[in-house]
This record gives structure tokens, C-alpha cells and sequence, in this order.
């Protein structure tokens, strides 16, 4: 009943090309990047392991509080450049092993204010300012850096200028060049990559990295840029450098926080307008980007992106995996599960490597194994339509239309292997066809024509009441009711269909009596009961049929039939639900060949309350005989038995009984006699 290995293949490339189409599109839209940028920022945010932080690093932000200090003091943002020039010396004079300044100054101020940073800035040798690809700072045109070259031995600047996604958030940091690169000595190389994020700025304090407001150390540093100024007039570094060496270091609680680390400064107030759209918080100071640029470099762990190789691959595996657990089947429960399966490990997996320093975006796999997912359901549905179409087709020429329509509706009726159902099995069989072979055997068309007839019309009448015609035996005709589809009443209907195939015969003796010259009759047996069902045969040929002792006795039934001169022969539990709306007689408690027990077998002679008076008394006079005889009262049934011989002369049963009943009746039969009639034939 499965679609043959070719037509699975047909149906499988019918969806694969479309999925693999319809994957690529998913690849090369907006949506990917998008799907794969949120996965990036919620793993960020909520890494598996931390990453390590090196030890040695501190944040001094211009904040809210350093605002409205300077406020106080009538100095609004940007700040002139002497608050920077003091910042820096607090932080020189408190220890700090490297000063790391994200601002830019890119427009002229005051001449002496822009002298006065660039010489303290420049004599301060742990100082690294911000630039652009384009512009140092002002304040350190080519012409500044070149009169005081001994205090620019080393890259003194990094670039900040990084590259956002399209939705303006930053998750990469190009190396070469960069601010975070010149901070160490010699500049940090390689080309970056992804950044491995420590967490927004409340986190990184929740972790024990120091994040001071700019404030204090701005009001700590005046009185020295004071001195410094008093002791250099003409603000040149040469001069500003030893002043600064001559300054005593500051002490306090800030100032040991901040001995010996690397100082990166920046600003997270509103009103200086650096805060950006970051991976782990909606709005971060930008300083952050660049810290945490450096931390990577520091650890050497920034984030790796899975190459697009690799990427192909996982998704020839998913998808592979999926495909393989729906292969043959029509139930879905295998493909869902391997592909939810497959989309947990998926993420999970990719969240994992995340945190060990793999980026591999989930976005392309994860819609290749739903598209696939949806293809193996077409799949499904169209393998499902296949096999109610080879229900039709194998079944169509059987059943009657109604079967057919349920089995489509329900293929589960069908059971590829045996099973156990209740039904009733026919068998029929043309008396005379010896005598027609023989007329008609120099015209084999006519014979033909005439054994298509009734095949054709009685196969139509039992069709007609439910049945399925299991096959043709030559001129016998073998069916059940109640398989493969369950009908209520089988044994009825097949009682129905029995009379209706005996009318039938009347009507085609009526048509072809001249032609042939041959009377035909039709001998039927029929027996209810369990049997065993399902498709039988080779892998090339297969018979849906039914087999067991119940069809084995509605054979012997319908050969018997030949014994008692009847022409509808029925076993007892077919006789039994026959009761009440058929009329039956019995006949014998029958042996046949191969049985050790003996089943009491009936006639069916019609329907109850359309017989004949005749037909009536016959029956009451020969049910009365036949009980006498099974109850061994001898004298009482051959009476009984000589008065429906009087109704319906010739009825071979009748006269068997009567005859035995008065031999009994004469000389009683031996003790332990039974009532039973023995078969040796078939």
C-alpha cells in the first residue's frame, strides 16, 4: 500500500527544490540578518560562561553629577579644554598606568586653552586620544607632533570610528588602528571580529570594575594644572613634563582604585550625546564599545563567526535529519519531533558556542528545518492522497462506491498485515456449468458471454447489499460482508443477497434458455463468524482477502448443498441472526471433511411474512418433524415429517428423516446416537 520507492523520490524533489529556493531567498533577505542580530544581542546578554575581565582596568565617566558640578561653576558642555588638561593630571598623578580618552576634539577652541591640552597630554606618555581615519585632534596637528617627536615615539591615538549594522547597533570591532589596538605597546594586531560582551555598564560594576564619576578627579586636578601653568608659561611639554614629575601623587579612596590600571574616559550624561544602541543594553555609554574592545584583545577572545562552509553544512544535516525521520511515513510525529528536537539543539548549541567564543547565526538553519519540516508534511499529505487513490484503484472494481469512499476517508481500515474480524463469508457456484462447457464447447464466445453475465450480475447484486468480492473461482464466486470495511448486519445482507442472486439466475436461464438449452441454478452457501483478513501474496501481487475456518465451512456449505437438494445453505450463527426477519429450516447437524464437531446447518427459504400458506405449513409440519428427530422421538417425527412430504412432495431432507425416523422408530439406534450427518467429500 506504501508509493513506490520512484514515486516517493518524484514526491520528494516536487518540495525540495521550492524549500532550497525558498531557504536561499531567506539567506539573501533582511529578515536573516535581523533574526540573526537579535539571537546575537539576547546571548550577549545572557552569556552561558562570562568572559574572563583582565584585572587592571577602571571607567571615569562625565556623568550626570559631573554636569551639574561644573554647572555650579557656570561651565557648560562641550568643556573648555583646561577641565580636560585637569582630568588628565588627577588621573597621571593618582597612578594610572594608561589613559584612554574617547573624545574628540575635532573643533578649535581658545588658542591657549588648545596649547595648554596639548602639552599636557602629550608630556603625559600613558595618554592615547581619539582620531578619525581623516583628523587627529586639533590640538595635535602634524606641525606639534613633529617640533616635540620625542613625545610620539609611539602611537598616542586610536581610531574610534567602528562599523554599526544597519539597525545602527555596533557588535564588531575592527583591530587595526583602532583605540582600544593603541592602548597597548606595541598596538594591538589582528583583524577583530565579533565583540564578546562583558555586560552594560551596570553589570561591569556589579562585577568589580571601577566606574567613577569624572567629577572629583576634575576638582582634584585644578590645583595641579594650576602649578603645572605657574611653573611653564609658555606651556611647551619640555617644560610641563618635569613640573609634572615634581608633583607629589594624590592618595584617597579613588585614587588607590585607580593606581595602576588602564583609564579609559568617556561620557554617558545626556547632554554629551554619547550614548549608543549596544548589544547588551539599549543605551550604553559608547566608551563601552571600546573598553570591551580592549578586554577581548586582553584576553584574546573575541568572537569567531562560523564560516559560511560551515553554516551549509549544518543546514545539509538538519534538513538531511528531517527528510530521513518522515521518510515512508504518513504519520508525523517522527519529523516533528527530530525537527523541534533539531531547533532546541540548535539554539541551545549556538548559545553555547557563543560563549566559547563561536558565532554560528541560527537564522538560516533554523527556517531551513521549518521549510523542510513543511515540505515533509506536503510530503505526507501527498503520499496519503497516493494511497487513497490505490485504495480506489484496488478496491474500486470490488466494492460498491460507498466502501470505497469510506476506506479513502479511513485507510487505517486496511491493515497491511492479518487481523481478526467478525464477518459473513459467500460462496456460490453455477449448477449445470458441466452441461453448458459441453454444448457451447464449439462456441467458447457464447460460454464466455454467458458466464460474464452471471458473474457480472450477481458481483453486481452482492456489491450492491456491501460486499466485497474477494475473487472468481471459474464460474464460483467468492465474497464477505463486513470486510474490509465493518457493516453492520452482515449476516442480513448477505442473506439479501443470496435471494436477490437467485432471482437473478431465473432471469438469465429466461434470456440465454434458447441460445443454450441449459437450465442454470446457483448453489450458495453462507457462515458468520471470526476469520482472518488483510493482503496476502508476493511482492508483486497482492489479493486483499479472507481466510480461516469460517470461510473454509461457507465452502463446504455452499458443496453440501448438492447433499440436501437446497440451493441457500446457512451455518448456525448465520441462521441464528437470521431469525425473525428470515425464514430457515434445519437440516441436519453436519460433519464435514476435516471437522471432528458437528454444526447444526439451515435452509433459507425466504423472507418472514411473504411466504406462501403452502410454504407456511410446510415449514411448521417439517420444524416439528425435525425437533422429534433430534430429540430421538422416533414415531412423532416420521408423522410429522409424512405430513410436510404431503404439503411439498420431494425434499430430500424430508424424505431422509422420515425414512430414518421409521427405521428408528422400528429398531431403536444404538445407545450414545446422535443426530449428525457426516460429509466425506468436499
Amino acid at each position: 500500500m506504501a508509493s513506490s520507492p520512484s514515486n516517493s523520490q518524484a514526491i520528494r524533489w516536487r518540495w525540495l527544490l521550492p524549500v532550497a529556493a525558498l531557504v536561499a531567498i531567506f539567506h539573501v533577505s533582511p529578515l536573516r540578518p535581523a533574526i540573526d542580530r537579535a539571537f546575537f544581542d539576547a546571548s550577549s546578554r545572557h552569556p552561558l560562561k562570562v568572559p574572563p575581565l583582565p584585572p587592571n582596568s577602571a571607567l571615569v565617566l562625565v556623568d550626570e553629577q559631573t554636569m551639574t558640578a561644573l554647572s555650579a561653576q557656570g561651565v557648560r558642555w562641550p568643556f573648555p579644554r583646561a577641565i580636560f588638561a585637569q582630568l588628565v593630571m588627577a588621573l597621571q598623578q593618582a597612578g594610572a598606568a594608561r589613559i584612554v580618552v574617547d573624545f574628540t576634539f575635532f573643533e578649535e577652541s581658545d588658542a591657549g586653552q588648545d596649547q595648554l591640552l596639548a602639552a599636557v597630554a602629550a608630556a603625559v606618555p600613558s595618554v592615547v586620544l581619539a582620531r578619525t581615519q581623516d583628523r587627529p585632534p586639533v590640538f595635535w596637528p602634524a606641525v606639534f607632533t613633529t617640533a616635540h617627536r620625542q613625545y610620539f615615539q609611539k602611537n598616542r591615538t586610536g581610531l574610534v570610528e567602528f562599523p554599526a549594522d544597519s539597525d545602527g547597533v555596533a557588535r564588531s570591532y575592527p583591530v587595526p588602528g583602532s583605540l582600544a589596538a593603541a592602548v597597548f605597546d606595541p598596538p594591538a594586531a589582528g583583524p577583530g571580529g565579533l565583540i564578546r560582551w562583558q555586560g552594560g555598564l551596570e553589570q561591569i560594576k556589579a562585577r568589580g570594575v571601577p566606574v567613577l564619576s569624572a567629577a572629583p578627579l576634575i576638582a582634584a586636578g585644578a590645583p595641579i594644572l594650576h602649578r603645572l601653568v605657574a611653573a611653564a608659561p609658555d606651556l611647551e611639554p619640555e617644560q610641563i613634563a618635569p613640573a609634572i614629575a615634581a608633583e607629589p601623587a594624590l592618595t584617597g579612596e579613588w585614587a588607590a582604585l585607580l593606581r595602576g590600571r588602564t583609564v579609559f574616559i568617556g561620557a554617558n550624561a545626556s547632554g554629551t550625546f554619547d550614548l549608543k544602541p549596544l548589544p547588551v543594553g539599549k543605551i550604553e555609554p559608547g566608551l563601552l564599545l571600546h573598553w570591551t574592545a580592549w578586554t577581548n584583545l586582553a584576553t584574546g577572545r573575541f568572537i569567531t563567526a562560523v564560516p559560511p562552509l560551515g553554516r551549509f553544512i549544518a543546514v545539509l544535516l538538519f534538513t538531511g535529519a528531517v527528510i530521513c525521520a518522515g521518510r515512508g511515513r504518513t504519520r508525523l510525529l517522527a519529523p516533528v519531533a527530530v525537527a523541534v528536537g533539531l531547533g532546541l539543539l540548535l539554539f541551545a548549541g549556538a548559545h553555547v558556542a557563543l560563549s566559547f567564543g563561536w558565532f554560528l547565526p541560527p537564522a538560516t538553519p533554523a527556517t531551513a528545518l521549518g521549510l523542510t519540516l513543511l515540505g515533509v508534511v506536503a510530503e505526507s499529505y501527498w503520499r496519503e492522497q497516493a494511497r487513497k487513490r490505490e485504495i480506489q484503484a484496488m478496491f474500486g472494481a470490488y466494492v460498491d462506491p460507498g466502501v470505497v469512499a469510506q476506506l479513502v476517508q479511513n485507510p487505517a481500515a486496511i491493515r497491511l498485515g492479518g487481523e481478526r474480524r467478525e464477518a459473513t463469508v459467500f460462496f456460490s457456484d453455477l449448477v449445470g456449468f458441466t452441461d453448458l462447457s459441453e454444448k457451447l464447447k464449439d462456441r467458447p464466445e457464447l460460454m464466455v458471454e454467458v458466464v460474464n453475465t452471471y458473474l457480472d450480475e450477481t458481483s453486481e447484486c452482492l456489491l450492491n447489499h456491501g460486499a466485497y468480492v474477494d475473487k472468481y473461482i471459474g464460474d464460483a464466486v467468492m465474497a464477505a460482508f463486513g470486510v474490509p470495511s465493518p457493516l453492520p448486519d452482515h449476516a442480513l445482507a448477505a442473506c439479501r443477497a443470496a435471494l436477490e442472486a437467485q432471482r437473478l439466475i431465473v432471469g438469465i436461464n429466461a434470456r440465454y434458455a434458447a441460445a443454450v438449452g441449459v437450465q442454470l441454478a446457483m448453489r450458495i452457501g453462507l457462515n458468520t463468524g471470526e476469520l482472518i483478513v488483510g493482503n496476502v501474496g508476493s511482492s508483486r501481487k497482492k489479493n486483499y482477502t479472507v481466510m480461516g475456518d469460517t470461510v473454509n465451512l461457507a465452502s463446504r456449505l455452499e458443496a453440501a448443498n448438492k447433499v440436501f437438494g437446497t440451493g441457500i445453505l446457512l451455518g448456525n450463527e448465520t441462521a441464528r441472526r437470521a431469525q425473525g426477519v428470515f425464514a430457515t429450516r434445519p437440516l441436519a447437524r453436519l460433519r464435514v471433511k476435516g471437522k471432528l464437531e458437528a454444526i447444526e446447518v439451515h435452509a433459507l427459504v425466504g423472507i418472514t411474512g411473504t411466504l406462501s400458506a403452502q410454504d407456511e405449513e410446510f415449514l411448521a409440519a417439517y420444524r416439528a418433524g425435525y425437533a422429534a428427530y433430534v430429540s430421538g422421538r422416533f414415531a412423532e417425527a416420521a408423522a410429522a415429517l409424512t405430513r410436510a412430504d404431503g404439503v411439498a412432495p420431494g425434499d430430500l431432507t424430508t424424505l431422509r428423516l422420515r425414512e430414518e425416523s421409521l427405521r428408528y422408530a422400528q429398531s431403536p439406534p444404538p445407545a450414545g446416537w446422535e443426530p449428525v450427518l457426516t460429509l466425506d467429500s468436499k
